[in-house]
């Protein structure tokens, strides 16, 4: 007869576990996220970085990031027809992007001049 009262408990007890561990790793996901990995990168609306890649003029805060980088900027001005049929799998959809050019360049100029999108700064 105890066994039957126990089976409930059990079950109940179990329940919370699982529910205590799916709000744990959902925090953590979320926190994860939502948070920094790193040194903070100067904000778009903040620091505007321009550029004109047919003239080779890049600002000093773009000079100074690793080679492999700015290697992805150049190729990113550069290459626009390719990048804009190439999604972005990075979650930047939320800041209006619609493909991979756009994590590098935020706008272009008639006269050839790019915004940069300082989100691969790192």
């Amino acid at each position: 007869m105890s066994e039957m009262y126990l089976r409930p408990a059990r079950t109940y007890h179990r329940l919370v576990r699982r529910r205590r561990f799916l709000l744990f790793a959902g925090s953590t996901l979320l926190i994860y996220a939502c948070g920094e990995a790193g040194p903070s990168r100067p904000g778009d609306a903040l620091v505007q970085l321009y550029a004109d890649p047919a003239k080779d003029e890049w600002p000093e805060e773009f000079r100074q990031l690793p080679a492999a980088t700015q290697e992805l900027y150049r190729y990113a001005a550069a290459n626009h027809t390719v990048l804009q049929y190439i999604p972005c799998f990075c979650g930047c959809v939320n800041a209006g992007h619609t493909s991979n050019f756009d994590c590098y360049v935020r706008e272009v100029y008639a006269d050839g001049r790019i915004r940069l999108d300082t989100m691969s700064f790192g």
